[in-house]
Order: C-alpha cells, then structure tokens, then sequence
C-alpha cells in the first residue's frame, strides 16, 4: 500500500512549481519535496500511515490545482499593499530580501566586506 501512497506523492510533486526566486529553503515546492524525501526514505517500501498520506496528499493536490482559487475567484488583482502580483513576488524574492539586508548592515560591516 506505501507503494500507491509514494507514487501519488511523487506524481503530485511533478504538478508541483519550484519559484527560483526563492531558494535557500524558502519556497514551499522546494519544502514539499525535502519532507516526501523524509517521509520516505526507503522509497515503495517505507511502512506509512495510509490514511494519513491520502488526507496529506489530497489538501496538497487541492492547493496544486488551485481548487478553492478557481472556486472563489478574486474580483480585485490587487493586495491589501495596492502592490500588482509582480510587485508582489518581486519583494519577496531573495535576491531583493538579501539586498535590503545589505543595506541595513551597519557601516563597518560594508567597509570590511568590500575589502575581502
């Protein structure tokens, strides 16, 4: 039976997106991945809670399809910010979170960083 679970999760893992943007362990497909990698570590033959990873796997299918999204949609394609989906995921990507980072480092930290 952890041979049907394993699978299913492997299949929803390919419907799955990775955001490049984020990486260091902050984007939830990445996240996904690492856990079913945890969960089974034997591959087909990991002993498992059946019913447990159906439940797991049909909310994470549920979100990968976008269920209540395309039920519910949006009237708005703004954020309670007034920032576009774009603007959005522009500020939240790491290369924007490093930089405002950098630049609330204090003074002596930039200067001897730039020496090395």
């Amino acid at each position: 039976m952890s041979r049907n679970s394993y699978r299913s999760f492997l299949r929803l893992l390919e419907k799955w997106p990775i955001d490049t943007s984020k990486s260091g362990g902050r984007d939830l497909g990445e996240h996904l991945r690492h856990q079913v990698t945890n969960a089974f570590k034997q591959g087909d033959a990991t002993v498992v809670n059946e019913n447990e990873c159906q439940r797991i796997h049909s909310s994470l299918e549920r979100l990968a399809l976008n269920v209540h999204g395309n039920k519910f949609p949006r009237k708005l394609q703004s954020s309670s910010t007034g920032l576009s989906l774009d603007q959005c995921r522009e500020i939240s990507s790491t290369e924007f979170i490093e930089t405002v980072q950098e630049e609330e480092a204090p003074l002596y930290s930039k200067v001897f960083k730039r020496k090395k």
